[in-house]
Formats: C-alpha cells, structure tokens, sequence
C-alpha cells in the first residue's frame, strides 16, 4: 500500500468512528487550529519569506489573518449552521416534520496552491473540519518550505488521524486522485482542474475548482484615476503579481492611457520605493520557470513603466505596457505576475463587449464613479464576484461566497458556504401513521376529482407561525375526516 493510499483508507477508518460529528470535537479542532497561528507564526512566517520572500507582516495580513477570522467565525456560528434547518411546507405535508439536516460527506481531499500556501491550503480545511469530515490535506510542493512546516506543525494541533497531511509532488498528487474521496477541493489552474475533474468523475466525486483567468479591470474616463490607479497598483502588485483575483490588464480609453500609466508609475514609487528590488514589501516570483514564463510575455509588448528583472533572484519589477493588443502574448492566458497591460477601448460598451468575448473570469474590477456605468458593467457581464471601485478585498468578507463561474471554476466558500459546500444539504420528511384519508388522492383508481385536490394542497405552499399553523391543520384534519374520505372516490 502506498503512503498515499495508507493516508486515504486512515482517514477513512478515523471518521467511520464517528467522532468527527461530534460538535465539541469540531471546536476543539477548530481551537486547536487557532491556537497553532498564534503559537507558530514565527515559523509559518519564516517558511513564506523563504518561498515568496513574503514580509512577517504581510504573511499576517494576506495569509493568516483571515483564516483566524474564518476560525473565530466557523466556532461562533456551528450549532447554528449544523442545525436542523425548517423549510416551507405545502398543505400536503403541515401535519408531518419537514427540515433540511447538514451532514458530513466523509472524507475530503484538500489540493491547495502555492501563491497564498497558508490561505487558500487552510482555508477549505476550516470548512472541512467544521462540517464534521476527515481530510486529507496537500499543500502545493512548489512552497517547499511551507509544505514542510505544514506536515510538520498540523498533526501537533488538530487530529493526525482524522486529518491527515501528504507532501510531494506531481506523482504524489496522482496517486492521490485515483483513491475515492467524498469531495475535492482544488485551488490551481484550469489546466490541472480539468485533469482534478477527470480523476474525480471515475468515482462520481464532486468537487470544488478555486481556479483563476484573467480578471479584467475597466477604468472610466470620469472617474478620480488617481485613486482608481492606486487601488490598481495595490491590487496587482501584492504578492508580486501572483494572485488568483488580481486585476490582470487594464480596459480604458486612449484618452486616459497617459495618465492611467503615471499615476501607477506614482504608486509603485509610494508602495515600493525607487528600487522595488530591495523593498521588504515587495516579493519575489515563485522559481525560475515562472520567471522565464512571464518574460517571454513581455516579447511583442511596449515596457511603460518597470521591466527590470534579475533571474538568479527571480526578480522582475513592477512593469507596466502600453498600448497593447489583443494579441500579445501577454493577453494569450493568465499573467499571474507583476505585468499590467493596457489596452484601449472606445467606452464602456466596447469594454462589455472585449470581456464577454473571453472566458469568465474570477473576479471582474470597474472603477467609476457614475452607478449607471457600474450597474450596466454587472447587468451585461458575468464573472465569479464583481468589485466597484477597489481590488480583493470582497476575498475578505465571509458573507460573500468565494468562487468561479465557467472557465474561472465551479463552487464557492468563505464562511457558511465553506460549511455548506463540504456538507450534505439531507433533506427530511418524517411522517405519522394517521391521517390516511389525506392519502386517497394519491391512491389508484385515479380520478379528476382526486387530480384537483392534489392540485389544491401540493400547490399551495404555507408559512405559518406556531399558532397558524395549529389552526391550520386542525382544519385540514376536518377536510381530511369529513370531505375527503367520503367524496374523493
């Protein structure tokens, strides 16, 4: 049996013990995995220095933050997400208890990213733990030193059985999806998502693809540019560009290009200083392939701004291009580094109009101050969350769900939805052995009589308070006493 496999059928063995259900034990897990943030940052934060040349502070605020805010919240509301949720009954059902029970789905593999290795990696175990599963955690092996503290650090805080870490990397990877799971969740690229789905599909696994594309960012031309290119700048810069919602390039009118182009020039300075390249702020490309894979974008495009780079420290400066054409490399798939093309168009419209001729994005950035210019931008396009007027900070608030649409993925979490995607949404109807002349309409010999009472009590849906609903069906036990039994023949 392979280390792979070991970890899979150990997993299994643990949540078929059933203590994973228990929601004192989630809690505790829950406890134990916020505990490991504030005993062990040091370390977590010396491992994504080592990997993305991440600041402690900004593996604070862009890795480990939100996810003790996604802890403090998942322990706060788990009684109430785990419990039985009422629904609305039709007439057919008023007398009979009717609810929709979440449930675990058993055993979950988590396939997490390299560009946030903390967030996007811990981030769905959150989910997974609160929804009562196992799972079998892989932290992206390009984030070797992550990866290590991650087998390292995991099994000391939270149940090392019932969730389980394995490193490696592609062979590992592979063997991992030719076991069943009960859910996948992967965060990467297209590419690798298809593949995901292909090895899930031989189980039946559903599963969840956090993907990427290339987010658009449309500037108007009325709009206070010097703050819409200051939000920009931030928002494609961090983490050197390798951002899953990053704004990937820049729709505006030619009118503006000039201005657009300073006003980032400005940013960078203010952000990252005269020399980015000795900034603590300002990280690093992940290795040398990806390095010479955003190089080779910059071949048949015009450098504005930036463009100096050293391969030895897999370095490339914040770099903007100018007037770039649809058919640059740099437009062919997603940038995921520190390149910002422009591009002109002449309005709004033929912004909806470039957008909607690629695939759906994961994230879609208009900056205007005119609601009809935002309004028609949501109504006319679709992409898996839409920002006006700044960049990723709709990825920090939990009530929204998190997730792609089309090429750019399929599911979503943060919050509940992470509890509702790894759960079984069971629906319940539990009945009593009375009341039986209700029934007659559905028994043969089948009659129109029978039809239009059927019609009349499945089609009519109630919402009653306590007291309602009391009435209600003291009512209705009439009907079924006196009227039913005698005349639905």
């Amino acid at each position: 049996m392979s280390r792979e496999q070991q970890a899979v059928a150990l997993a299994r063995k643990a949540f078929e013990t059933g203590r994973s259900k228990s929601l004192e034990h989630r809690i505790r897990q829950l406890k134990n995995l916020q505990r490991l943030f504030t005993e062990k940052q040091d370390v977590i934060s010396d491992a994504v220095k080592k990997d993305l040349n991440k600041s402690e502070v900004g593996t604070q605020l862009y890795e480990t933050l939100g996810l003790e805010g996604e802890i403090s919240l998942a322990i706060k509301n788990l009684k109430k997400w785990a419990a039985p949720r009422p629904v609305v009954k039709n007439l057919l059902t008023l007398s009979d208890t009717v609810y929709i029970k979440p449930e675990p789905l058993g055993v979950v593999l988590i396939i997490g990213a390299w560009n946030y290795p903390w967030a996007v990696t811990i981030q769905p175990l959150i989910g997974a733990i609160a929804a009562g599963n196992a799972a079998v955690i892989k932290p992206s092996e390009v984030c070797v030193h992550t990866a290590k503290v991650m087998e390292d650090l995991l099994p000391l805080y939270i149940d090392k059985e019932l969730y389980r870490v394995v490193t490696g990397g592609v062979s590992e990877t592979q063997e991992l999806l030719r076991q069943r799971f009960d859910h996948i969740f992967y965060t990467g690229n297209s590419m690798v998502g298809k593949l995901i789905m292909e090895a899930a599909a031989k189980h039946l696994t559903p599963v969840t693809l956090e993907l990427g594309g290339k987010s658009p960012c449309y500037i108007d031309k009325d709009c206070d540019i010097s703050i819409a290119c200051r939000r920009v700048t931030w928002g494609k810069y961090t983490n050197c560009g390798q951002t899953c919602i990053a704004p990937d390039y820049i729709l505006c009118e030619p009118s503006i290009q000039d201005r657009v182009i300073e006003e980032v020039k400005k940013s960078i300075k203010e952000f990252y200083t005269d020399n980015p390249k000795t900034c603590p702020d300002y990280g690093r490309i992940i290795n040398q392939r990806h390095f010479k894979r955003i190089m080779n974008m910059l071949e048949d495009s015009t450098i504005a701004a930036g463009g100096e780079n050293d391969e030895s420290d897999c370095y490339i400066a914040p770099t903007v291009l100018r007037d770039v054409k649809p058919e640059a490399k740099v437009m062919q798939e997603e940038i995921f580094g520190p390149l910002l093309p422009i591009l002109s168009v002449n309005g709004l419209d033929e912004a909806i109009k470039f957008i909607n001729k690629g695939e759906k994005p994961l994230a879609l950035y208009v900056f205007s101050s005119n609601n009809k210019v935002i309004n028609k931008m949501t109504d006319e396009t679709s992409s898996g969350g839409l920002l006006a007027n700044d960049c990723l900070v709709h990825y920090s608030v939990s009530s929204l769900p998190f997730g792609g649409v089309g090429n750019s993925g399929m599911g979503c979490y943060h919050g509940k939805f992470s509890f509702d995607q790894l759960s079984h949404l069971r629906s319940c109807l539990i009945k009593q052995l009375k009341m039986e002349g209700v029934n007659s309409m559905r028994y043969p010999p089948h009659t129109a009589k029978k039809l239009g009472w059927a019609r009349f009590f499945i089609l009519n849906n109630v919402d009653l308070g306590w007291i309602g609903q009391m009435g209600l069906l003291v009512i209705l036990t009439v009907v079924a006493a006196v009227v039913l039994q005698n005349y639905l023949v």
